[in-house]
């Protein structure tokens, strides 16, 4: 392993521990920001150009915006509200992770990283017919994660009335809620 390599692997690593440890939500969506500026940089290093370009195009510059924006939402409506709607979700979520983690594992233990086609570097010619040929439920899934995840942090900052619509009796039942 080079020391190119390394850093790369070691600044991958700090980044990506950073996006899941650190508290402040702005702070480690800008983390995942520098994670996948770092992944575009060994594209690159790997001649792989395009892939690099669309790293920052898509994951740094529109996935990024649209977690910056559902945690604008959530923060909003913890404002208004006054409580974490999310507390009670803590040891799902660990589970979750949990299991992720897993799947993943045995994912990577099985995986034969050979591939039977030339991707000329990332080229659009040669990865449009791999993505949207064996990979495109794969991609589709992806994709409608991510439009399900911006629907469920919408609706759970969506109190049951606007606030201004209750009386000063339910404002605070809404809000001991």
């Amino acid at each position: 392993m080079s020391p190119w390599e390394a850093l790369a692997l070691l600044l991958l690593l700090a980044t990506g521990l950073l996006v899941v440890t650190l508290r402040n939500a702005i702070h480690a969506a800008l983390a995942l920001i520098a994670n996948f500026l770092v992944l575009a940089g060994v594209y690159v290093a790997l001649d792989a150009r395009f892939l690099g370009f669309i790293q920052i195009i898509v994951y740094a510059g529109a996935i990024v915006v649209l977690f910056l924006f559902v945690i604008m939402l959530l923060f909003a409506a913890q404002g208004e509200v006054g409580f974490d709607p999310l507390v009670r979700s803590k040891p799902l979520a660990a589970l979750l992770a949990l299991g992720v983690a897993g799947v993943l594992l045995s994912g990577f233990l099985g995986l034969k990283l050979a591939l039977t086609q030339d991707l000329q570097g990332g080229l659009p010619q040669a990865l449009g017919p791999l993505l949207y040929g064996d990979w495109l439920l794969v991609l589709l899934a992806v994709g409608f994660l991510l439009m399900a995840a911006t629907v469920v942090a919408v609706a759970l900052v969506q109190p049951s009335r606007p606030l201004d619509a209750l009386r000063p009796e339910e404002r605070k039942e809404e809000v001991l809620r």
